[in-house]
């Protein structure tokens, strides 16, 4: 689950021209943390990653006929973020959670990394979450907290004031730009909404432990004990571990947001 020890310095996810609602929704929270102390349990057993179940790639979505083709995608920050300033529910402080540079590319390489084994520190578009990990202990065992899920509220809040229908109108206006952001990254010839579908599917999928994850710090990482949990994918592990109640939370958004971006 890769939770280091000492202050964050991993920005991570949430809110999006649809994408920012996926990369705070979906995109979730991502970030290193460092353990207080490291927990005296022995190392987690390690796993071959399970494997997805292949899933049909949705067909393409139809372009919509307002979508912006003047606006270069190295000059789009501005309009982006004017344009999420302008959403019902989205208030200033909110805006203040995003990265202001290089946005749309930022949140389709973390769209793209989140069904990937690891999500690539560079890629995250957010401010980090304040503070570390917080984790309790028993003995030789530490699990999260139940209070670490607070940490989480004002990025939890942010997506819940976001309306889902809006957030897809902002995306088809931009679609063009997150098209060539995500053609960019290495896929020539693939469709963005196709892949950004693919990912939500994905995070659906996270499981929902009803117990805390037990976690144990080796060296500077926190692991999930779990060997199932630890081969999760990098979003499904952070859904895991912003606790139940914002996992259900996240995964209701993210239900909207794919029902809004489908074709």
């Amino acid at each position: 689950m890769e939770e280091s020890r000492a202050a964050p310095k991993l920005p991570l996810v949430i809110g999006l021209t649809v994408v920012v609602a996926i990369s705070a929704v979906l995109g979730v929270y991502y970030w290193l943390e460092r353990a207080p102390t490291p927990p005296p349990a022995p190392p987690a057993a390690t796993t071959e990653p399970v494997p997805a179940t292949p899933v049909a790639p949705p067909a393409p979505a139809a372009a919509s006929p307002d979508a912006d083709h003047t606006t270069p995608l190295d000059g789009s920050d501005a309009k982006v973020l004017d344009a999420l300033s302008g959403l019902q529910g989205w208030s200033a402080q909110a805006l203040r959670l995003l990265l202001t540079q290089d946005l749309i590319r930022h949140i389709v390489a973390t769209v793209d990394a989140l069904p990937r084994e690891k999500l690539p520190a560079q890629a995250v578009p957010l401010h980090p979450v304040p503070g570390s990990l917080l984790v309790v202990s028993q003995g030789a065992r530490s699990s999260i907290a139940p209070t670490n899920a607070r940490r989480y509220d004002p990025y939890v809040k942010a997506a819940q004031a976001l309306d889902m229908r809006e957030l897809a109108q902002v995306y088809r206006h931009f679609r063009p730009q997150f098209q060539q952001a995500y053609r960019e990254l290495g896929y020539p010839q693939g469709d963005f909404n196709a892949r950004l579908i693919e990912v939500i599917d994905d995070l659906l999928q996270a499981p929902a432990p009803k117990d805390a994850p037990e976690v144990v710090a080796p060296g500077v990482m926190y692991h999930y004990v779990d060997p199932e949990l630890e081969a999760l994918p990098a979003g499904q592990k952070i859904l895991v571990r912003v606790g139940p109640a914002n996992e259900a939370i996240l995964k209701s958004l993210l239900r909207q947001l794919r029902q809004a971006v489908a074709p």
